[in-house]
């Protein structure tokens, strides 16, 4: 049994379909199983999304003989959004009639492939300080699966919306919206944009899968990863996933924007830059992970003008840092570490670490030179602490002045002016706790509380917090420390209830923040969407 564990059920490969959303709760679900220990197989948590077939094979190495009653829900739902086998129903009535199986509106199987076509629904409405808030979304996705090696994807949604005042403020501050792009003003301070995603999956061996497309990434065990992290808009990405053993390997290599705001349509396109990333993690047992991860941002200009691709940083196993330093140190190298181990049954500990630049010489010349940026972070997960289902999360990260920031902005680690790994840049210390509870069958408490601390730049002074600023014009070489500049605080707490109806892809929401004294409710209807995270 334990040679078989360890093999991490490679066959799964062989049927390539569409990945699971970064925002569904089937992660949270299959997390949770993976401690508690009901999984026979490896749950790679480390990396998301993941792919459908991959999901619902983890589910099916769920022994739901040993679930309790409320996670035997939570199984029947995951079961009914993966599967991809449903029997035909008898049409349903009400509004229901569209979906034949009560999920997509439009199936066709054959010998040679499956094709789905749904729509993508969000309706919201409620208050905070300044007003009414609202966002009306609708869409519609295509996925298939041709033969066993090949998947396609692509959606598209149309949005307007009016989102929540500290939302607003960061749009004014960069010009930019949370994980969008093109972005038009709407009627009183609302928003009117656009997003598409579309890629397509190849497995050409069971223990390799590629993806190319238009999507976004997660990587880390936390709540907050301090290497990729899905705030930021859409990019265009080459991902390739190895596994062999105990082993998995990870190669990504990624279009980004790097944004100007405001600019004229004469000037043309926004310019490009690119990242490389690979991420090595090994297994020694199942649940528990080590990795090494590294990437570079790379600015296709220079001072001196264009300098074309730099074709080195293609090679799939090669050490990035060195190839950097060779061709004369012009991009920004990351290196960092993490891992995680379930204890018990019932707990997890998790951690990463981030480093930017690293400089032990300049130690003996005194301390916070301000060329020793990094990052790190410490996590622990409790499942069923008390009562069953109830499920919490408490996390530390810290980043000090300057992280993922460079000499040149073009290199800093950004995409269309929005942050790649913690949202709110660097010089910052910020606690967070997360509880989940489900107190009936579909039915889902979820509750964040945050407390961020940041040392903000001041006029003509850089200390650090904005990494859309060159490090080249840093206030002191020695003395930097964590939370140096105008500290500023921020107390944050979001919480939200979500009913889902039988095994439906429905979903009503009731939602509610306070953000430094300032209050706001919203309630949501949606439809196929996952969740966003409560990570804003």
């Amino acid at each position: 049994m334990r040679k078989w564990l360890y093999r991490l059920c490679f066959s799964i490969l062989y049927a390539q379909d569409s990945d699971l959303g970064g925002g569904s709760e089937i992660y949270t679900y299959l997390e949770r199983w993976d401690v508690r220990g009901w999984v026979d197989t490896v749950v790679p948590i480390e990396t998301r999304p993941w792919g459908r077939e991959e999901a619902f094979l983890l589910i099916q190495k769920t022994d739901s003989r040993y679930l309790p009653y409320l996670d035997q829900a939570r199984y029947d739902r995951a079961f009914f959004q993966l599967s991809d086998s449903l029997p035909a129903r008898p049409r349903p009535s009400g509004f229901l009639w569209l979906f034949p199986e009560n999920r997509d509106a439009f199936v066709t199987r054959s010998p040679w492939g499956q094709l789905y076509i749904g729509p993508l629904l969000h309706f919201s409405i409620g208050r905070d300080s300044s007003g009414l808030l609202y966002q009306n979304t609708r869409g519609a996705y295509l996925r298939a699966r041709l033969g066993k090696k090949v998947g396609i994807y692509a959606d598209f949604l149309e949005t307007q919306a009016r989102l929540p005042f500290f939302i607003r403020d960061r749009y004014t501050e960069y010009q930019t919206l949370w994980g969008e792009t093109f972005v038009k003003p709407f009627r009183n301070e609302g928003f009117d944009y656009a997003n598409t995603r579309g890629y397509i999956t190849f497995s050409p061996l069971p223990a390799i899968r590629f993806k190319f497309g238009r999507d976004k990434a997660f990587w880390g065990p936390g709540f907050q990863s301090l290497f990729l992290s899905d705030y930021s808009p859409e990019y265009l990405y080459l991902h390739i996933r190895t596994r062999i053993q105990k082993w998995e390997y990870h190669n990504f290599f990624a279009q980004l924007i790097d944004y100007l705001p405001n600019k004229p349509d004469a000037w043309g396109d926004q310019p490009r830059k690119y990242l490389v990333l690979h991420q090595l993690l090994w297994r020694p047992s199942r649940g528990m992970s080590i990795g090494l991860f590294e990437g570079v941002m790379y600015n296709p200009w220079t001072p001196l003008g264009r300098r074309g691709v730099e074709l080195t940083y293609f090679i799939p196993v090669i050490f990035y840092r060195t190839v950097e330093q060779a061709i004369g140190s012009p991009d920004n190298a990351f290196l960092g570490l993490f891992g995680r181990a379930n204890l018990f049954h019932r707990l997890q500990l998790y951690g990463q670490i981030a480093i930017d630049d690293y400089n032990f010489s300049k130690r003996r010349e005194g301390k916070g030179w301000w060329g020793n940026k990094y990052a790190f972070q410490l996590g622990l997960k409790a499942f069923d602490l008390g009562l069953r289902t109830l499920d919490i999360q408490i996390e530390l990260n810290q980043v000090q002045p300057y992280t993922y920031s460079h000499s040149s902005i073009s290199a800093a680690w950004t995409h269309h002016g929005q942050f790649l790994a913690h949202p709110y840049g660097a010089n910052l210390r910020e606690y967070t706790a997360l509880i989940r509870y489900q107190p009936l069958p579909g039915l889902t408490a979820e509750s964040r509380i945050s407390i961020l601390q940041q040392g903000l730049n001041q006029p003509g002074e850089n200390w650090g917090s904005d990494i859309f600023q060159s490090d080249i014009s840093h206030k002191q070489d020695f003395g930097n420390r964590v939370l140096q500049g105008e500290r500023k605080g921020y107390r944050i707490w979001h919480g939200r209830l979500v009913y889902q109806p039988g095994c439906l892809p429905f979903y009503i929401e009731v939602e509610g923040f306070v953000r430094d004294g300032v209050r706001g409710g919203i309630t949501t209807l949606r439809w196929m969407l996952p969740g966003k995270p409560l990570r804003f």
